[in-house]
């Protein structure tokens, strides 16, 4: 794997730099660093190579060698003002889009934008206005959960379940932008393989909807599209955090060649994650993952139901039956898990089909078991035990568009939960 860390303080990079190997426990290769006026100079040709590319969409063909091409995991310190640079200083956020377009770095992690923030209350994902793929503080990089994406390896127990495992994420956006660049006007729906029927899609949330496509509707309308007919190349031409000039985006968009479907490639590969793990995922309406799935149906875990600790396989568990009950994960679950896990980071079920199943509500109603009273922990990725003392998990209000909004934190002392006002809902 390999991982580039990128700063214009020396020594605030070895830092970063220790953090990650502590984090990762010394496996594979140290990171590499980009430092001051080799960083300065590294994105001199990312501009150049936006430059060129903007004033000759139809032409452009990038011969210049990149330190980000081919990188898995690029990590920016936010804060860039000291690069030698003239005219505004820089941040992370003003370089990032230009990055992700116009090299073949994979994802891209923004450092420290909000040192004051450990756990994201509003939306489960983290700094959800940062152009990176994830902003995050350096501490973090030192929990071995955040690399691995196991709750079992978190240090203190923090371990928030909307972190994604950094060490797949790189191969996971490789197979995000693979799946779009071969044809960027199919529909997103279709390569993505999500429902078209109608009873399906009214499990996704008007701001789901709006947020893929604004001009979107779901019934024929002059001047819009339907949800299930918008392609990659309109997601791009609409908006993006990566480059937000719409003119410009029109003429890359326009020139329909292979060096442009590369860039519309990563850009929409970079929103659509974000856009599952906010609007899709995150709601839990249409897709459920294992954890929201056993609370909301503790009979699909069959005898294990009864036990607390086996609740936490459905949170731990990479591979089928998820912490189920292998029989009823066959009956009932399998054929409901959703294909395409590269975009949804954890196992995936579709909620509708397993609501319209009528032997499973049988099931869920007819069952009498005597379950312990278990909230899952959004902090910690793992289920609690309410006891009814002072130390019992705490209730909060995402800031969703869903039934399901309400949540739970352990509340972990030493991490900072905002915004606070959540709690009050």
């Amino acid at each position: 794997m390999k991982i580039l860390v990128c700063d214009d303080d020396a020594e605030r990079s070895k830092e970063v730099v220790a953090a990650i190997a502590q984090g990762r426990r010394g496996d594979d290769a140290p990171p590499s660093a980009l430092l001051s006026d080799a960083l300065r100079d590294a994105l001199d040709v990312v501009f150049a190579r936006a430059r060129d590319a903007l004033a000759n969409p139809t032409t452009f063909e990038s011969d210049a060698v990149s330190p980000f091409d081919d990188v898995d995991l690029v990590l920016f310190d936010n804060n860039l003002a000291h690069l030698h640079k003239t005219g505004a200083r820089l941040t992370a956020e003003e370089v990032i889009g230009y990055v992700r377009a116009f090299t073949s770095a994979r994802y891209i992690v923004s450092l420290n934008k909000n040192p004051d923030v450990d756990f994201d209350l509003r939306y489960l994902v983290g700094d959800f206005d940062t152009r990176a793929d994830l902003a995050l503080n350096t501490e973090h990089l030192r929990n071995p959960a955040l690399w691995s994406g196991d709750p079992k390896d978190a240090e203190k127990d923090f371990c928030p379940w909307y972190w994604p495992a950094l060490n797949r994420a790189g191969d996971l956006r490789a197979a995000q932008v693979a799946m779009i660049q071969p044809n960027p006007d199919a529909s997103v729906f279709a390569t993505i393989g999500f429902p078209t029927d109608p009873n399906a899609l009214a499990f996704l949330s008007h701001h789901a909807k709006g947020a893929l496509y604004p001009l979107s509707v779901e019934r024929p309308e002059e001047g819009a599209k339907l949800i299930q007919d918008v392609t990659f190349r309109d997601v791009f031409i609409a908006k993006t955090r990566s480059l937000p000039v719409e003119d410009e985006r029109k003429d890359l968009a326009a020139a329909r060649t292979a060096a442009m479907d590369d860039v519309i490639a990563r850009v929409v590969a970079a929103d659509l994650e974000l856009w599952f793990r906010r609007d899709v995922v995150g709601p839990q309406e249409l897709l459920v993952d294992a954890p929201h799935l056993a609370t909301r149906m503790p009979v699909l875990l069959g005898e294990k139901a009864k036990r607390a600790d086996d609740w936490n396989r459905t949170a731990a568990d990479q591979e089928p039956p998820f912490g189920f009950d292998g029989d009823i994960y066959e009956k009932f679950v399998a054929a409901a898990r959703y294909s395409n896990d590269a975009w949804t980071h954890h196992a995936a079920f579709w909620w509708p089909s397993l609501k319209a199943n009528d032997e499973l509500s049988t099931l869920f109603f007819n069952s009498v078991a005597d379950y312990p009273d278990v909230v899952f922990c959004e902090d910690r990725s793992g289920f609690v035990v309410k006891t009814g003392g002072e130390g019992d998990p705490v209730d909060f209000l995402a800031e969703f568009e869903s039934s399901w909004a309400r949540r739970y934190v352990a509340k972990i002392g030493g991490f900072k939960y905002l915004p606070l006002s959540r709690f009050m809902m």
